[in-house]
């Protein structure tokens, strides 16, 4: 009974021990084999406001101006700033010294995580004492559009971005053309009016959208989160635009002219499982173990 009893025990240690052997590699091997990943949560949506701020008669940038965006100060980095905002309302103010300041209400559409915008005001200050023309009506009616263009991998190397089992973060800039346009040369437009009805109408627009006539391309940065396991198969920006035709009567006359605008550009990122997926120019893999080598 003696030695059957030293017998049963050292069996009951010896099973408990390739237990915990074959509990020890069953566990690695899931973990190997991608069965275990890190939870993956996508990043609060970034909310951006940026423009430029100028006169409103000589179109000349203004590197003085003060800008605050939700009573927080921007940086005026040769008349153009970029400043963090919110979902729903913000409030923009520009001022400048020997110019009446311009309060702009703005108001951004909440966006799902992962996802930024940024939204465009542009600001042409008036410089203090302008004389506005009496009994000058402007009436204008508004339709919005929306343009998306999709960028693919294929097609963009420096889009060729994937993630392993754990979430990986990339930074990428992109050119986005804003500034509004105006279909007519108001100069001529308004070559037969009366003195200071042109000064009036360019003061006017250029409270509510700023400096037009020409068109910049900015940078724009964009922060890609990928999820564990996938890569990245296009971006997609997004432009809110706005055509406003716009009415002037004066002294039982009238001028007509459309004025074309950015509002706002938003940005998102679409994903597919990276098992079995190989992008058509073969970049992005086999670079010395560098998954993203070609991404840019």
């Amino acid at each position: 009974m003696k030695m059957k009893s030293k017998f049963f025990g050292f069996t009951a240690k010896l099973a408990m021990a390739i237990l915990a052997v074959g509990t020890m590699f069953t566990s690695c091997y899931d973990s190997e084999n991608g069965d275990v990943t890190k939870p993956y949560v996508a990043p609060d949506p970034v909310y951006t406001i940026s423009g430029t701020v100028t006169d409103a008669l000589t179109n000349q940038i203004l590197t003085s101006a003060t800008i605050t965006v939700n009573g927080t100060s921007a940086t005026n980095t040769d008349g153009t700033y970029t400043v963090k905002g919110k979902a729903g309302e913000n409030i923009v103010v520009v001022s400048a010294t020997g110019y009446e300041p311009v309060t702009r209400n703005v108001i951004i559409t909440a966006l799902e995580k992962g996802e930024a915008s940024t939204t465009v005001v542009n600001v042409a200050l008036t410089k203090e004492g302008t004389i506005n023309i009496n009994d000058v009506e402007i009436t204008y009616d508004s339709t919005p559009t929306i343009k998306s263009d999709v960028l693919k991998t294929e097609d963009n190397l420096q889009l060729d971005l994937t993630a392993d089992e754990n979430s990986a973060t990339f930074e990428r800039v992109f050119k986005i053309t804003v500034g509004a346009e105006l279909n007519k040369d108001l100069a001529i437009l308004f070559a037969d009016a009366p003195s200071g009805l042109l000064d009036y109408v360019k003061s006017y627009l250029g409270a509510i959208v700023g400096q037009f006539g020409e068109k910049k391309v900015l940078p724009a940065p964009y922060t890609i989160v990928i999820p564990p396991n996938y890569c990245v198969t296009s971006v997609t920006i997004t432009y809110n635009g706005v055509v406003t035709d716009y009415t002037v009567k004066y002294d039982n006359k009238s001028y007509s002219f459309t004025l074309t605008g950015l509002k706002s550009y938003s940005f998102s990122t679409q994903f597919l499982p990276n098992h079995g997926f190989s992008h058509s120019h073969g970049h992005g893999h086999g670079h010395g173990g560098d998954l993203n080598a070609g991404g840019g």
